[in-house]
């Protein structure tokens, strides 16, 4: 059985320290034959100033020798910071345990005694080569992969910031928006409004409620897109405590037809939110319409309600939700096209307003899509700590 060295393509440096000429010339003829680059000494002192001058692969070191013995050499080749990791295997014809011990605990990778076998050395040597290399490999790749999480890292940040800045900029282009558009709309709603006064009464009766009905949308969707883009500047802090169910009896006088059914696991105590109350009860009022637009009866929705530790959970089932299964994650997006495209077209941007108040507050809104023409529409709200 031979070993060979670990690079084809250079050849590892190998110090040998013996201050027996027959043991240097017979471990040099050994490395020379199988592709090393032997550098033989003869004592401890040239063995450092070798090493100091041009560090090696790997070191072979004797131990008992005149002036510097081969611990006092390996210990002060572990102090130096660019030779500690040189792997060192001591030759040596001790064969004590406390001298084993001491070598491996001054940092030596392995122990060979004298008189030792020629392919025993070299398997050793080719196996030590081979661990300091994968070693410096995998401590290079270390290094890659750190700079590389730094760099991804900032890269993320700059993105990110990137985005808020977008952000801010979509709120304040929809501000100025919903702004620019009134002056102009109230001017074509009031001449609309006087349009139809003028208009014989048979064409103001054919006409009013189609009018009045665009009216009222195009005012919510300049509404919507205001609160959007001050949405920031509405919620400061956590707001007020809030009761649950006071909220709940207060949107039964807005949608009469609400029926709402409690968990049978839930304890019916007190449930305290923090929010604007305003703010919340709009987002739950519109959570209630999309209930309705997506489903097929059109007076009445079941809303379930589950408290949990910390938060009070809303569902609703849905039997007409015709929104694809990859499409309902971007419901709530600005930019989606899939709200104009569905049964809850007529909210304009209601559902995202509701998205943002509910996000604000520390709770979720989300559309799931079942089997069919089935869903849920989901909501959580963080409870308030305190009542």
């Amino acid at each position: 059985m031979t070993s060979e060295p670990l690079h084809s393509d250079a050849m590892p440096s190998i110090l040998i320290v013996d201050d027996t000429l027959d043991n240097l010339n017979l471990l040099t003829e050994m490395l020379l034959k199988r592709g090393y680059e032997p550098r033989p000494v003869s004592s401890g002192k040239l063995a450092l100033k070798a090493a100091y001058i041009d560090p090696p692969d790997l070191i072979l070191l004797d131990i008992q020798m005149p002036g510097m013995n081969g611990f006092e050499v390996c210990e002060a080749l572990k102090a130096d910071k660019v030779l500690r990791d040189i792997p060192v295997i001591f030759l040596t014809g001790l064969n004590e345990l406390e001298d084993k011990v001491k070598a491996f605990s001054l940092g030596a990778v392995d122990f060979v005694n004298k008189p030792f076998q020629v392919e025993e050395v070299l398997i050793r040597i080719h196996t030590h080569l081979k661990i300091c290399s994968l070693q410096r490999q995998l401590s290079f790749q270390n290094e890659n992969l750190e700079k590389l999480v730094g760099e991804r890292t900032r890269e993320l940040a700059k993105a990110n910031e990137r985005l808020l800045d977008l952000g801010r900029l979509k709120d304040d282009f929809m501000l100025m928006i919903s702004h620019e558009l009134r002056t102009p709309a109230s001017g074509l709603l009031g001449c609309g409004q006087l349009m139809l006064e003028l208009s014989s009464p048979e064409v103001y009766q054919e006409y009013l409620p189609l009018f009045n009905a665009s009216k009222l949308r195009l005012v919510n969707l300049l509404d919507d897109l205001t609160m959007i883009g001050n949405i920031e500047s509405l919620i400061k802090g956590s707001g007020p405590t809030i009761s649950f169910f006071e909220l709940l009896d207060k949107i039964r006088g807005t949608i009469p037809a609400l029926q709402i059914f409690m968990n049978p696991q839930s304890s019916m105590q007190p449930i305290f939110l923090h929010g604007e109350p305003a703010l919340l009860q709009r987002a739950l009022e519109t959570i209630i319409h999309l209930g309705i637009s997506f489903s097929h009866a059109k007076n009445s929705v079941r809303l379930m309600c589950e408290e949990t530790e910390k938060a009070i959970w809303l569902r609703l089932y849905l039997d007409s939700l015709s929104v694809a299964s990859e499409n309902v994650g971007d419901f709530f997006k600005m930019e989606s096209p899939v709200r104009a495209s569905s049964e809850a077209e007529s909210l304009g941007l209601a559902p995202i307003v509701a998205s943002k108040i509910i996000a604000a507050f520390g709770g979720e809104l989300k559309l799931i899509k079942a089997e069919g023409q089935t869903g849920y529409l989901e909501a959580f709200l963080a409870k308030a700590i305190e009542a």
